[in-house]
């Protein structure tokens, strides 16, 4: 059993990865984890440096991943969002601050576009069934997609209210990483899920 650590930027990934539903995951991966094991940067500071200048990021970082280390991570994932960079995928994951055995992985646009590639847990959010969404990430902001998407097939008409309480609503909904990977358009989810599956590969 490999024991990984993982490093997210905000709130919302790490309510994400502590859920008890992504923990199972894990372990059916045979992959063991714990909410310890967790960072969250909390927006503080940006893994990410337009100029791959981490003369101020690196101290930060660098205590993150050694901490995990020494809390027995054996590999070490980081998770953000691409945001619409102007960069390539390989430009941007050149401008994260990471070592050479760590995972990095990019959700394009941002983390919510992976919520829109899970139809069920949509449905049951939204109390009805919905068509699948054919491109989540092609929107720029997707979190905006779901505020009317909820809007259109709430019976109330509910907004959201936040990042944090969309993330919460989609897990009570049974959202899954799975179901999200094995959308045919949400690549970084499937990369995510085929990354966390390989580590156990001979």
């Amino acid at each position: 059993m490999v024991t990984a650590g993982f490093i997210v930027e905000g709130d919302s990934e790490a309510i994400l990865l502590k859920d008890p539903s992504f923990i199972s995951l894990l372990a059916s991966l045979n992959i063991s984890c714990s909410k310890n094991l967790i960072i969250n940067a909390e927006g503080k500071t940006k893994l990410y440096n337009p100029n791959a200048d981490f003369n101020r990021l690196e101290a930060k970082a660098s205590a993150w991943i050694e901490a995990l280390e020494s809390s027995g991570a054996q590999v070490i994932f980081l998770l953000l969002d691409f945001d619409d960079s102007d960069s390539c995928f390989t430009q941007f994951k050149s401008k994260v601050f990471h070592r050479p055995n760590n995972i990095v992985i990019i959700a394009k646009q941002a983390l919510e576009a992976w919520y829109l590639a899970d139809r069920q847990a949509l449905s049951v959010y939204f109390g009805k069934q919905i068509e699948a969404v054919s491109n989540p990430e092609l929107f720029l902001v997707p979190v905006e997609e779901i505020k009317k998407l909820r809007q259109l097939h709430s019976e109330k008409g509910k907004g959201i209210s936040n990042k944090k309480s969309l993330t919460r609503h989609m897990l009570n909904s049974g959202f899954s990483l799975t179901r999200a990977a094995a959308h045919p358009n949400c690549p970084s989810a499937t990369y995510f899920l085929n990354k966390l599956q390989s580590l156990n590969t001979p």
